[in-house]
């Protein structure tokens, strides 16, 4: 039986935490982070520090740091920061809220069997907060929100994603993305309280010059759309989503999933595998669905430019809790006698020999507590729900070979007996050089 978690833990509404998960306290240290996630301004001003740094530690785990600390971040910290300023040629976006959540999912679960439209769409991760406060805690469990709140999260909040150098790793250019998503219901949200920021968490041994979350993001905007377009055709829904013609966020994935469902990939193309031979199995790959086309793969941005184009054909679009959610994000100002000009984006520097170019691989956190939910939600003999994994699953350690052993059978082929030596000419027949010295010949390549 699951255990209520101790009353001093404050966490939004539509957020369950994880009874068996310790509730950790959050110390926030400058010195300790290594990448940024994002930078805004909050307000109102009697909260402290307007400017505040959403940061991750060696493990991945998301740390607040206020504007006033800057100077004591890492030199590559710093960096980061300078660089995005510059690129984005924007002021950080400001915030009206008397407190904050950040939320980093690992794992969305799509429900199965659902009867509407803009179903729930559960995220399981780990979430911190409230911001500002003194008793600042982190804890697993269940964010729930729905389908349009999650491609509105991330639609709105592209353009304030943040700036990242591109290096040789790097396709596109890298970013964090972040969404800002409803932890509670309309009436809180328009006094401040139950918004939670949200950015999908990305493994730290991908962490190399950056944190950029672009594929995680995705592959959680990929899931939903087509979620969304299944319920469209399934139940008549706007043909406009029917006829959407929906890339992959991988086209790799998108192949095993083919193959995993019995088809054959060559090329663009899929077709029914057979499962008997003969005229009993090309009746039955008859029977099956005709062939269809590999989608491309296609990048983040373009994922973001859907998630805009399908939400005005949700029905009912938007809702009360998107309109107060909105209205607490307010674009950036400058500062009093700051130019107006934008300065113009350097080339990527190359990295200070003291900045190490990766980090030490950290513990694998387990992600078993996970299972306690998804459990909780699906019934006997049900439909399974869809999971989008947002962290890689572990490649299997290869067994160890076993010794050799030298078979009875093996004796037959022996070794050949040597053939008899050449006679040696009389300028061949040199006595062997002595241990510790060289033989003549390799003078010839000293000079």
């Amino acid at each position: 039986m699951r255990q209520p978690v101790a009353a001093s833990v404050s966490t939004p509404r539509y957020f369950v935490p994880h009874a068996a998960s310790p509730v950790e306290p959050v110390p926030c240290d400058a010195s300790e982070v290594v990448h940024v996630l994002d930078a805004f301004r909050l307000e109102p001003a009697y909260l402290g520090e307007p400017e505040w740094f959403v940061c991750t530690d060696v493990v991945g785990q998301l740390q607040l740091i206020p504007g006033s600390e800057r100077a004591r971040l890492p030199a590559s910290v710093q960096a980061q920061l300078a660089h995005h300023e510059v690129a984005s040629g924007r002021p950080p976006r400001r915030l009206a809220a008397t407190e904050l959540f950040f939320f980093s999912p690992e794992l969305v679960e799509h429900p199965a069997d659902a009867d509407g439209f803009n179903d729930p769409v559960y995220l399981y991760g780990t979430l911190t907060g409230p911001w500002p406060g003194n008793a600042v805690t982190r804890v697993n469990g269940q964010l729930t929100v729905t389908r349009g709140d999650v491609l509105a999260g991330f639609a709105h909040g592209a353009q304030d994603a943040f700036h990242y150098v591109k290096d040789a790793e790097s396709r596109d250019v890298p970013r964090a993305y972040h969404a800002l998503l409803p932890g509670d219901r309309a009436d809180q949200l328009a006094q401040g309280r139950g918004l939670v920021l949200t950015y999908p968490a990305v493994p730290a041994e991908l962490q190399a010059h950056h944190a950029a979350n672009g594929a995680q993001v995705a592959s959680v905007l990929h899931a939903v759309l087509t979620q969304l377009q299944e319920d469209a055709r399934t139940h008549q829904g706007p043909k406009e989503l029917v006829a959407l013609d929906l890339p992959a966020a991988s086209r790799a994935m998108a192949i095993a999933d083919l193959e995993l469902r019995g088809y054959e990939v060559k090329g663009d193309i899929a077709t029914p595998r057979p499962t008997k031979g003969g005229l009993v199995g090309k009746l039955a790959g008859w029977l099956q669905d005709e062939a269809v086309r590999v989608p491309r793969e296609a990048p983040p941005p373009e994922f973001l430019e859907l998630a805009r184009r399908v939400l005005p054909l949700i029905p009912g679009w938007p809702t009360e809790t998107e309109r107060t959610l909105r209205a607490h994000v307010l674009a950036g100002t400058l500062s009093p006698g700051t130019p107006l000009t934008r300065a113009t984006v350097p080339r990527a520097p190359t990295p200070p020999a003291a900045i190490p170019p990766r980090l030490p691989t950290p513990p694998v956190r387990s992600s078993d507590w996970m299972q306690d939910f998804i459990s909780a939600h699906g019934k006997p003999g049900g439909t399974k729900p869809r999971l989008t994994s947002l962290q890689p699953k572990p490649a299997p350690r290869p067994a160890p070979a076993p010794p050799v052993s030298k078979a009875s059978w093996q004796a037959d082929f022996g070794p050949a007996p040597a053939a008899p030596a050449r006679p040696a000419s009389k300028q061949q027949e040199k006595a062997p050089a002595p241990p510790g010295k060289k033989p003549d010949w390799m003078s010839d390549f000293e000079d």
